[in-house]
């Protein structure tokens, strides 16, 4: 299993480190880069347009050896976008994303939907501040007992069903944007979330 970290722009108030610390490939989305220097991380690579990377990231990003894969900013692809389109292909893979909390609004929801629009979402995990956002079609997980955890609902879930939660389910049809299965709570060491057909997001 390879683990590969993304770190993007805007705000970054988590610990990567204290989840992963052995990465066999980082990279830096343009800005995303002042995240890693801040937690003594040096890049692989460099991928953006370039366009919020201060002078002084750059120039240490460039004596350093970094392969630089630059793109013009006229395009129609976030930096994001591109980052994860860097590593289609991979396979028997973790990827962690760092970065991209609060900011403008957009960017947010789009790094939210663009990450289950993916083939591979199912490898990906957004380390969120103090949670973790991954994106599922069932699983198992094991987690601390009397957490919190949601699930949002990114398309109608068929028969969906949850199992070691405070409210458990089992085999509702849940529509895209219901509220039901927000905020729950873990009253085993394990939760299972099943469901026939679908995509949701669980936030823990």
């Amino acid at each position: 299993m390879k683990n590969y970290l993304i770190s993007i722009g805007g705000n970054s108030t988590s610990n990567i480190l204290s989840i992963e610390s052995n990465f066999d490939e980082i990279i830096a989305v343009d800005s995303g880069v002042e995240h890693l220097f801040k937690l003594a991380l040096d890049p692989n690579t460099l991928i953006g347009d370039l366009d919020s990377i201060s002078e002084n990231s750059l120039d240490k990003v460039k004596k350093n050896g970094v392969d630089i894969i630059a793109f013009n900013s006229n395009k129609d692809q976030t930096d994001f976008e591109l980052a994860l389109n860097y590593l289609e292909g991979v396979e028997n893979s973790i990827i962690y994303i760092i970065g991209g909390e609060s900011g403008e609004i957009d960017h947010l929801l789009s790094i939210f939907l663009l990450i289950p629009s993916k083939s591979f979402f199912e490898n990906i995990i957004w380390v969120y501040g103090d949670k973790k956002i991954i994106f599922r079609q069932k699983l198992k997980l094991n987690v601390k007992k009397m957490s919190k955890f949601s699930i949002i609902p990114l398309s109608d879930l068929s028969n969906l069903s949850i199992d070691g939660a405070e409210w458990n389910l089992e085999n509702k049809n849940i529509q895209f944007g219901e509220t039901t299965t927000l905020r729950n709570v873990a009253n085993k060491d394990e939760i299972n979330v099943n469901c026939d057909t679908g995509v949701f997001a669980f936030i823990y």
